[in-house]
């Protein structure tokens, strides 16, 4: 894995063309089942008469069948048909107006939290690392990329950088981190704080929604082009101090976000 190019590789990987009608078949059969057209247990209508009803190709179909099985969702039972194995649970809904880390946010949900695949190593700050944590440019930084699960299923890909003068400081060698986080629920910022004093008071952020690449696709366990929250972040300490800068990517399916909004004081 080269680190410093990671997120700018996992956005610009060529997607396949008709990835984005199949996630969004997935989708639809899957809102049908959370409102009740169809429960555990039953059978889902044939081929033909389903693919009429969603107004796409037999194909599509069957790939984005393919997909909700993947994801235990419906069971394909040989000579019989396709059915429904399980309804879904409720998504993880947060208000991006609460700075929260994703340890609390999948608790929070009823969910148990995990950490899945992580890893650790030095590289060289990317321009936009440097930027936001006020670095200078090729200034050695710390590289995290973790993917977080909720009852197992991967729900976000955090990718996080911040200065490495942080683990010289606190003696922490990099091979260690891992295990550290591991002790602190998998919570980088708990980690943060008790292990290296840094505790993360603000953050700015920027969210914008994205398509999986085979990349993403892989590590979230979604179909490439599915849509994914890209949630961009800079850190503060209660000093103002940049800590850290994180570019993390959410399973849509799975994690939501909203805001409350205040009317501005009118101009008449």
């Amino acid at each position: 894995m080269i680190g410093h190019q990671m997120s700018n590789n996992l956005l610009l990987e060529p997607l396949p063309v008709r990835a984005p009608l199949v996630a969004q078949t997935a989708a639809a059969i899957r809102a049908r089942i959370e409102a009740g057209r169809w429960h555990v247990g039953e059978q889902l209508p044939a081929e033909p008469q389903l693919a009429t009803e969603l107004g796409i190709s037999r194909g599509t179909l069957r790939e984005s069948v393919r997909m909700l099985i993947s994801n235990g969702l419906l069971d394909r039972r040989h000579g019989v048909g396709t059915f429904v194995a399980r309804v879904p649970r409720p998504s993880i809904d947060r208000g991006i107006d609460e700075l929260f880390g994703a340890t609390d946010a999948i608790a929070q949900m009823g969910y148990r939290p995990a950490l899945g695949a992580c890893s650790v190593e030095l590289v060289a700050a990317p321009d936009v690392v440097a930027r936001e944590l006020r670095l200078r440019r090729r200034t050695e930084v710390c590289f995290i990329e973790r993917v977080r699960l909720a009852d197992n299923r991967p729900v976000v890909l955090c990718q996080d950088y911040f200065d490495a003068t942080l683990l010289r400081e606190h003696d922490i060698e990099v091979d260690h981190v891992e295990q550290q986080i591991l002790a602190r629920g998998g919570s980088l910022y708990a980690w943060l704080e008790r292990d290296l004093g840094r505790r993360i008071d603000t953050a700015m952020a920027r969210i914008e929604p994205v398509l999986a690449t085979l990349t993403t696709a892989a590590k979230l366990e979604v179909a490439p082009g599915v849509a994914l929250l890209r949630l961009r972040q800079t850190h503060f300490g209660p000093d103002g101090a940049e800590i850290l800068y994180s570019d993390n990517l959410h399973n849509s399916d799975l994690m939501h976000f909203h805001v409350v909004r205040r009317r501005a004081r009118p101009t008449f």
